[in-house]
């Protein structure tokens, strides 16, 4: 059941911090001097080497090529070291790059030293590279099946002892996505390769993750009829142990990331969707979730993790999921948040206990001038140094392109400053992040709730509607514009409202928690 408090709170009360400067360890953001850079990860190495994994593209004889971009940081977070990696197949009918996003491959330190990446290329096939410990390649293995044509998503790689295990989504021969995981040896020949599903359906595999040594937990969705798929699967021999299918519409909302604890069960991460039509016009609200499974797939808490954010208007999600040293969970994703005078994309980073109970949530944006109205910034995967660091791999957007963005902070997400405020107070930091154009107070709220403009206050009267997640009008008045306008409302179930307000033709949307 979802606890009555609300995650989303912790976040409005927490932090975030930016830098005018390139130079701050903690927060930087570097230009290489391709056509476009940036990361979707950031791996913790060897011997504690940090590395950023993303992807980039540069002009060669007169063609564009993608490839992959690995950037190695020192102890003080310089860069040692880069490594730019392209398609090497020779095929005069299409233009070869490789391809890499969030489910589409990721890096791995490896056993021997070294580390293993996996992508997609440009003929739909799924690809390993090996590297040594400079990131220079060893070999490279591409595969082809005969029962499949292409590839929907290629998850990071998981090394085992004597190989590897790749799995995703494959698009069969019948144009379906069928769940797969392939185990290679130490030089990337296939030992084994299974395919999972329903024949036919599609099934798009989101995330993967071990069960001590010999499972493998998948977690795909089936997004047009919007519920959650779980396999578990012996990596010895590729057998299927248990398969799990949630209800329609279900309270974790569709699964993005999931990660396994010592008892068998699951934290998961998702978003629930829900429409609504204020006026004749449609609405798609996002709202994402955190949960925790038992053993058996059974729901043991599922508790809302940031505001909801309409569809298609910012972000708002995880990128991943990871258990830290301490126990706890680290989620790292994006966020939409007030600065400089606009709503912007941040790295999100928040940390929660396995009870679902919220430690810390704050958001980060990239070392630009935050009056600009392009600055935004985007975390991919992140790592925990050996001494509980956090490092974040990301893309930010300030100078009107993509950049490489690598953000560092303490266990606490907090940058090495002697202090973790809200406003970074010395005069060489960010100014005090600006308000937002409307405010609603107190938020949850019972009977009393106030609209307040903090700036230019509209003229005219004021719309006030407050709707349910269903979409319903439940609620309205009008009343004369005012810098503060109380409201007096009816006794209404708990749970979550989005109150729209219009005046002079303009129409805010904020989210309302009724207790």
């Amino acid at each position: 059941m979802i606890k009555s408090y609300n995650i989303w709170l912790f976040g409005a009360l927490s932090l975030f911090f930016y830098t005018f400067s390139v130079a701050q360890p903690a927060n930087r953001a570097d230009d290489f001097g391709y056509d476009f850079n940036d990361y979707i990860d950031a791996v913790v190495g060897h011997n504690g080497a940090m590395i950023g994994f993303g992807r980039a593209m540069e002009e060669s004889d007169g063609v564009d090529r993608i490839g992959v971009l690995l950037t190695r940081y020192g102890p003080s977070n310089e860069v040692q070291l880069q490594n730019f990696i392209t398609d090497t197949a020779t095929t005069s009918a299409i233009i070869n790059n490789f391809a890499v996003d969030y489910l589409y491959g990721g890096l791995i330190p490896t056993g021997d030293d070294g580390y293993l990446f996996n992508a997609v290329t440009s003929r739909n096939n799924s690809i390993i590279v090996k590297l040594n410990r400079d990131l220079q390649e060893e070999f490279r293995y591409e595969y082809q099946d005969s029962n499949a044509i292409s590839n929907f998503t290629v998850v990071e790689p998981i090394e085992l002892e004597g190989g590897y295990l790749l799995y995703g989504t494959a698009k069969a021969l019948d144009g379906s996505g069928a769940p797969y995981a392939r185990r290679i040896n130490k030089v990337g020949e296939t030992q084994w390769v299974q395919y999972y599903g329903e024949e036919g359906a599609t099934e798009i595999v989101q995330d993967g993750t071990m069960q001590g040594d010999s499972i493998l937990v998948i977690s795909c969705t089936k997004s047009e009829q919007f519920y959650n798929i779980i396999y578990k699967i012996n990596v010895t021999d590729g057998t299927l142990q248990s398969e799990w299918a949630s209800e329609v519409y279900p309270e974790t909302g569709l699964i993005r990331q999931i990660v396994a604890l010592e008892d068998g069960s699951l934290i998961t991460f998702g978003e629930v969707f829900e429409e609504y039509y204020p006026d004749g016009w449609l609405f798609s609200m996002v709202q994402s979730v955190i949960a925790r499974l038992s053993p058996v797939n059974s729901v043991q808490w599922a508790n809302p993790a940031g505001p909801p954010h309409l569809f298609g208007n910012g972000q708002e999600g995880s990128r991943e999921l990871k258990l830290v040293s301490d126990g706890n969970i680290v989620s790292a994703g994006e966020h939409s948040t007030w600065a400089g005078g606009s709503k912007k994309l941040a790295g999100w980073l928040f940390k929660f206990t396995p009870e679902g109970d919220t430690l810390w949530s704050r958001y980060y944006l990239p070392p630009f001038d935050l009056s600009g109205e392009n600055v935004s910034g985007q975390f991919g995967r992140f790592g925990e140094l050996p001494n509980g660091d956090l490092i974040v791999g990301g893309k930010s957007r300030g100078d009107g392109r993509r950049n490489c963005w690598l953000v560092r902070t303490d266990a606490q997400g907090c940058p090495s400053l002697d202090s973790c405020a809200y406003v970074v107070t010395s005069e060489e930091w960010a100014p005090s992040p600006a308000e937002p154009e409307v405010t609603v107070f107190p938020n949850p709220a019972c009977r009393h709730l106030t609209v307040a403009w903090p700036g230019a206050v509209p003229t005219g009267t004021g719309h006030f509607t407050l709707y349910n997640l269903q979409g319903q009008p439940v609620w309205s008045v009008i009343k004369p514009s005012a810098p503060e306008v109380p409201l007096q409302l009816p006794e209404l179930p708990p749970g979550m409202y989005a109150l729209r307000v219009e005046s002079e033709g303009q129409v805010w949307v904020e989210r309302v928690v009724i207790q």
